[in-house]
Parts: C-alpha cells; structure tokens; sequence
C-alpha cells in the first residue's frame, strides 16, 4: 500500500464505523507510464479525490483527457468507491481519450 504522501494518508482518516480501508491498484493502457501502481483509500471515498492524488504523482495524466474502468464498467468520479462498487484490491485501467 502507497501511504507515504500525505495526500494518501488523509483518505484514510478519520475512520467512521461505516468506513473500511481497501487498497485499490491503477494500470494505465496505451500509455506505460502507471503500472501497478497501489493506493489505500476509504471504500467511502469519492473516487475523485484518488484521481486527484494520481495526478498529482503522475502529472503526465493532467495533460490528457482520461476515463477509468473497474471490471468492465465505467467509473463515476463523483461517486465514493463503494457507488462504484470498487472492492478492496481491484484493479482499476486507466485509459487515454486523446493521445
């Protein structure tokens, strides 16, 4: 798990009694820039706030339109992990709308 950023660290605190820690795992496609790449999170979390602390460590992505899927689906950036039905290590594709 990737909780030595402070970005990290505050998606992961405070713990409520309906949060849970998960760690979630980013691989770019058509680009090889981010390859297996963990981050622990909230399964509470709006999936919007990982981007942003993606972008922050791969400031590549900020240059490019992207969209993110989790076992097939596309993933809503202003829902939390759990509206996604994102679980605790799965593997989330990032892809490249303009190369």
């Amino acid at each position: 798990m990737n909780i030595n950023n402070n970005n990290s660290i505050d998606l992961i605190r405070p713990i409520a009694p309906e949060d849970k820690i998960i760690s979630v795992i980013f691989n770019s496609q058509g680009f090889q820039d981010i390859c297996n790449w963990s981050l622990a999170c909230k399964n509470t979390n709006l999936f919007i706030r990982l981007e942003e602390i993606l972008n922050n460590k791969f400031p590549l992505l900020k240059k490019h339109e992207t969209y993110f899927m989790v076992n097939t689906r596309r993933i809503k950036r202003f829902q939390t992990l759990d509206e996604n039905n994102i679980k605790d290590n799965d593997m989330i594709n990032i892809f490249l709308i303009d190369a």
